[in-house]
């Protein structure tokens, strides 16, 4: 399940009822989204609320913080939720990281190697005492004393990285323990770029498939009345709108033989015209990229649009009710017999 702040007013002890909640119906996971407020907050809210569901960032900006401070972030939330946690990456865009967050900015994937690395050996020194000298091209950690060691626990730490373009997506695959994908795909998409881009960065780690966890939150569209349906449809035509006028999304459209529309699309927002975007978003579009239908159908429709490419699943902007035996029906039908995990 997706614990997305803009639907609950930004109040980590709001997320933290909703992780609960989640949880009470048989989700297996809950992730915490990262726009309005920080990620990790949420997620402790989530892991001190719970005592069985899995929590994820889905995603922390890597590129906002350094490899120390989200190492001691994701440490204390692996102690707190008992093993419980996924830290998931996201490097955001060059405009963001440089104007909002006022950080550099270089080539994301190498950076994102690196930070990885740093992660990796910070949260090494801290299990086996060992000194701390990392030396990479962006980040250097060479000092860690007793005094601010974290105390010892035995989890295990786990990383997974947002990718959408082939580069993230190979990087994840090679040094990542899953891959968070974008809800904008296709199974099209899935099978050119992004399962083959898969198999490479496996082959590079020497790692097999099993050794990866795909996971995707989906744009779902239902609701309990036609009128939940309908306005559920033009919120997500208006999300995809965003998504399809940027550059990063246009070879998802051409998977699909809409590669024209981004560059229609990228033309309004530059002159303004925001709030024309989601009436050039056809219906056909729409239904290849959003799975539609009744919550009593929509597990049969998520498992026929994906199969098995994917290990684990979420609805990208909350689930259709807050009825939590609908939701228990909903993922019991989506566990199914060879269903990936959902939440």
């Amino acid at each position: 399940m997706l614990v997305d702040q803009s639907m609950i007013d930004v109040q980590t002890k709001v997320a933290a009822g909703m992780a609960a909640d989640a949880e009470a119906a048989g989700f297996d996971g809950v992730w915490a989204t990262e726009s309005v407020t920080d990620s990790t907050l949420m997620a402790m809210g989530a892991a001190l609320s719970t005592e069985r569901v899995h929590i994820g960032t889905a995603v922390t900006i890597a590129f906002a913080r350094n490899p120390m401070t989200l190492s001691y972030a994701a440490w204390d939330l692996q102690a707190a939720s008992g093993g419980r946690f996924t830290v998931g990456l996201g490097s955001q865009v060059k405009a963001h990281v440089e104007r909002r967050y006022s950080m550099p900015w270089t080539s994301p994937a190498p950076r994102m190697r690196d930070f990885i690395g740093a992660m990796r050996a910070i949260w090494s020194s801290w299990q086996t005492g060992d000194k701390l000298a990392y030396e990479g091209e962006h980040y250097q950690h060479t000092m860690m004393t007793p005094v601010f060691t974290p105390h010892h626990h035995e989890h295990p730490l786990r990383i997974m990285l947002s990718a959408v373009g082939p580069r993230m997506t190979r990087l994840g695959a090679e040094v990542a323990d899953g891959i968070i994908l974008h809800g904008f795909t296709t199974p099209e998409y899935l099978d050119a770029v992004t399962l083959p881009t898969v198999a490479e960065g496996l082959a590079a780690s020497g790692r097999e498939r099993s050794d990866l966890t795909l996971y995707c939150p989906l744009f779902l569209i239902t609701g309990n009345t036609e009128e939940e349906m309908v306005k559920m449809r033009e919120d997500t035509r208006a999300q995809i709108a965003f998504y399809a006028s940027t550059p990063n999304y246009r070879d998802v459209l051409e998977s699909v033989g809409f590669e024209d529309l981004q560059v229609e699309l990228q033309d309004l927002t530059r002159e303004g015209k925001w709030d024309q975007l989601a009436e050039r978003v056809p219906d056909e579009l729409l239904d290849r990229i959003a799975v539609t239908g009744e919550p009593d159908v929509l597990a049969g429709r998520i498992h026929e649009r994906f199969g098995d490419r994917l290990d684990r699943i979420s609805s990208r902007f909350g689930w259709p009710t807050a009825d939590l035996d609908q939701l228990s029906s909903l993922v019991e039908e989506l566990h199914g017999d060879a269903t990936p995990t959902v939440g």
